[in-house]
């Protein structure tokens, strides 16, 4: 990291001072984040938009750094007239503890979700070609918004680690500038506190969606301006900037305008504001035009269905009905019913999902695809800012029974999401990415010059942060990929049936293969894959002879449980079935009848920080294990030395897993018999 975010301060802080000029420095400082960020990720995107370097990047950081400088140093502006705002203790309180759950994802070793896979893959292709451009041997471009992966490019560093730091920052600002608006909202603590009412955003950061949770620091700048003219040309820089990080933001941002027209509609508007408004209006359909092309053709997008129906109740939580109560109290409330208004066009929005699969409608389809998974960041602030007014407005505040009572509630349910979230640090098996895995993507720095990499096309085999000497085969889908030439297909279909010459004709040397995949069954089936390293059951193959011969079977036990990432799995050569053994407590022996075995190998997974011996050999900690022993003993065993702990389990709430209140343990995914091949 060249200079580090903290060149966000100067121009935030410079922001806030122009913003917010009824406010006071600490109220400032609770916006400069959220203001600073907006200008670098709007700093970065402008840069990738104009085809300039990182260091060119560098440079306009420091120019505007100088500006802000100069602007609060000379006050370009009049002196603004600060009024002093007493806060109680419990406006702290909520604002740290919100921010402390959202930084405690930090204390993972990687990002929980997925999508920082691809996030990762364009940081790196920015901070190495300067743009989104797919990795040799394939030919083509990813499209997708460039302010989030151009500035995480600029931080430096591994690229993940890069895109783990500013999302979570992004998410902490955020917070911050809620905390800020429900101040000048006269909500006290109330609207932050709200906030932790509901998981919404905070499941959306924690699964890894960056950037459509940062494209709505530009909603802070907007909820800045309630109970005053609108100022339409912030309005539309905003908006610019926004478009730049992600779509989802610029249409909550139109909402929540919109929102504002419509409750204000009786309101003089000048001549200048309907110019300023034309400008936004411009802009938009601009944004819209540039990006209308990449989805000609494609179908209404809705992977998870009506997000305005249950999964927004489950997200929202408390929220929704607290929040439909204070609609209905504080309809005689104008900056109330400016938040009713955007909440309900957001939901209306969401009702493009029961279009599903049609086509034709080009507006329909780019908004579908920016609305995915509404229900975690569509309804949480509008709800937020809701409530907060309305809980402000209880006779006697905090020391009132109703008070104390959602104090007390809001406390609990913050107690228990971070001992849940603490928790998931002791479980590596629920990241796509394994420890294996990641060791193992480090180590292809030591392969030949010109080396081509298979990779299977699946979360955990992208790697997103290639070696310059080497090429891969597959790239993660993300956005819209413009995809030219590739040769994975044609790779994996020669691996599945043992096609060498084929192999070879491609230029494939290597192989990376996961245990959470299936490509790795295909290759120690086949006798011309020879092991180059192998980590907690990721191994990486030469292409090279090994006489050996893998068969693989399935374990069956009284206790088999969906394996969660089974639905992300295409095909099942050896018929090892979704459902996999699961082990809580005790001892257990497994026959195996093959007098021609040469080894016994058993892959386990173990959930959550369990110790156990396998085949003798004593394993600790969550994640992957490849354990193996010579044939001869006719069979293996697993002993779990640890006591089994209930922890909760996220995939339980999202469907891929079958429990919430889970228990740790071991999960015998399949046994590996190994044979020498008959020459």
């Amino acid at each position: 990291m060249s200079l580090g975010l903290e060149v966000a301060f100067l121009p935030g802080f410079a922001i806030a001072r122009r913003l917010d000029k009824e406010g006071d420095i600490k109220r400032h400082l609770l916006l400069t984040p959220a203001f600073g960020l907006l200008t670098c990720l709007g700093l970065a995107g402008l840069c990738f938009m104009l085809e300039w370097s990182l260091d060119t990047l560098t440079a306009m950081m420091i120019i505007s750094n100088i500006i802000a400088f100069m602007a609060i140093r000379v006050e370009l502006s009049p002196i603004q007239v600060t009024n002093k705002i007493d806060r109680e203790p419990w406006f702290w309180i909520f604002t740290t503890i919100a921010c402390f759950i959202a930084i405690t994802p930090l204390s993972y070793m990687r990002p929980m979700g997925v999508d920082w896979v691809g996030f990762a893959s364009l940081a790196d292709a920015a901070s190495k070609t300067g743009g989104f451009s797919l990795s040799h041997p394939s030919i083509g471009v990813w499209v997708y918004p460039p302010a989030f992966p151009m500035l995480a490019a600029w931080i430096g560093g591994p690229p993940h680690d890069a895109v783990f730091l500013l999302g979570t920052l992004c998410f902490v600002s955020l917070l911050m500038g809620i905390a800020a608006v429900g101040e000048k909202l006269n909500c006290g603590h109330w609207t932050i506190m709200a906030m932790l009412l509901a998981p919404a955003l905070f499941a959306k950061n924690l699964d890894s969606g960056y950037p459509t949770v940062a494209s709505q620091l530009g909603l802070i700048v907007i909820l800045m301006m309630f109970g005053k003219k609108l100022q339409w040309g912030v309005i539309a820089t905003t908006a610019l900037v926004v478009a730049m990080i992600h779509p989802t933001g610029l249409i909550y941002l139109s909402t929540l305008i919109v929102a504002q027209i419509i409750v204000s509609r009786g309101e003089k508007i000048t001549i200048t504001e309907r110019f300023q408004f034309g400008i936004l209006v411009a802009s938009i359909l601009f944004a819209i035009v540039i990006i209308s092309p990449a989805f000609d053709g494609k179908s209404v997008f809705a992977e998870y269905g009506w997000q305005g129906g249950v999964p927004m109740a489950m997200y929202a939580g408390l929220l929704l009905p607290l929040g439909l109560w204070s609609a209905w109290t504080l309809r005689q409330d104008r900056n109330a019913m400016i938040l009713a208004t955007w909440f309900g066009l957001n939901w209306a929005l969401s009702s493009i999902h029961l279009f599903e699969g049609l086509e034709g409608f080009t507006l329909l389809s780019m908004i579908s695809y920016a609305l995915y998974s509404m229900s975690m960041h569509a309804f949480h602030i509008p709800l937020a800012a809701l409530v907060g007014m309305r809980l402000s407005k209880i006779e006697g505040g905090i020391s009132s029974d109703a008070g104390r009572a959602i104090t007390i509630v809001t406390l609990l349910l913050c107690g228990i999401a971070h001992s849940a979230l603490s928790d998931l640090s002791q479980h590596d098996e629920l990241h796509v990415i394994s420890n294996g895995d990641e060791i193992l993507f480090d180590m292809l720095n030591g392969l030949p010059e010109d080396s081509i990499v298979y990779t299977e096309n699946e979360h955990w085999g992208h790697i997103y942060s290639i070696p310059r000497h080497i090429g891969i085969t597959s790239v993660p889908t993300l956005g819209i990929l413009n995809q030219e030439h590739s040769i994975q297909n044609a790779a994996t279909a020669a691996i599945i049936s043992d096609d060498i010459p084929r192999l070879e004709k491609l230029g494939i040397t290597h192989a990376i293969a996961s245990p959470k995949g299936v490509m790795m069954q295909y290759i120690q089936a086949s006798t011309h894959w020879d092991k180059l390293w192998t980590v907690g059951g990721s191994t990486v193959y030469i292409l090279e002879n090994d006489n050996m011969v893998s068969q693989f079977e399935r374990i069956k036990g009284e206790n088999m449980r969906p394996d969660p990432w089974s639905s992300l799995r295409n095909r099942d050569p050896f018929e090892l079935g979704n459902d996999k053994l699961y082990l809580t407590d005790g001892s257990h022996g497994f026959s195996v009848n093959d007098t021609n075995a040469y080894q016994i190998c058993v892959m386990v997974e173990f959930v959550g920080d369990v110790t156990a011996m396998v085949n003798g050999n004593r394993y600790k900690g969550s994640g992957w294990y490849n354990s193996c022993t010579y044939a001869g003993h006719g069979g293996f065993d697993i002993t779990i030395e640890s006591e089994s702990e209930y922890w909760i389990n996220p995939l339980g709430a999202s469907g891929r897993g079958d429990a919430l209140i889970d228990e740790t343990g071991v999960r015998v995914h399949w046994v590996e018999i190994i044979t020498l091949a008959l020459v």
